[in-house]
């Protein structure tokens, strides 16, 4: 029974860190590299690196279902080995200081008006 809640939780832990780097890569792409310059934050290339790796450590480490066939897991161990929480650090750290900083950098991010401006 505990088992089973555990390897529950590995897998959910594990797809919400291959979901939420996926996230942040496409996040990050959006954005110009100057608006990661202006922030302090290196380059958008070194940022998109950095998820990238991190989205494919995230798929690499998806540990299979723990019930019912194995359609959404890939036979890792979880992302709860040493890189995958690497990973699962770099896309918090990305999410909590990086993201804000280029979204005021690229003042309110793409397409949408800045109403500070007079914009809609």
């Amino acid at each position: 029974m505990f088992g089973f809640l555990q390897a529950l939780v590995v897998w959910l832990i594990s797809a919400g860190a291959l979901v939420g780097s996926i996230w942040a890569l496409i996040d990050a792409v959006k954005y110009p590299d100057s608006a990661f310059v202006n922030a302090g934050k290196k380059s958008k290339a070194l940022w998109l690196v950095l998820l990238g790796v991190a989205a494919v450590v995230a798929f690499v480490s998806m540990p299979p279902l723990p019930f019912g066939p194995n359609l959404f897991g890939f036979g890792g161990g979880g992302a709860l080995g040493l890189l995958g929480i690497a990973a699962i650090a770099v896309v918090l750290y990305y999410f909590v200081d990086v993201r804000p900083k280029v979204r005021e950098n690229n003042y309110g991010g793409g397409g949408r008006g800045n109403r500070a401006n007079g914009g809609w």
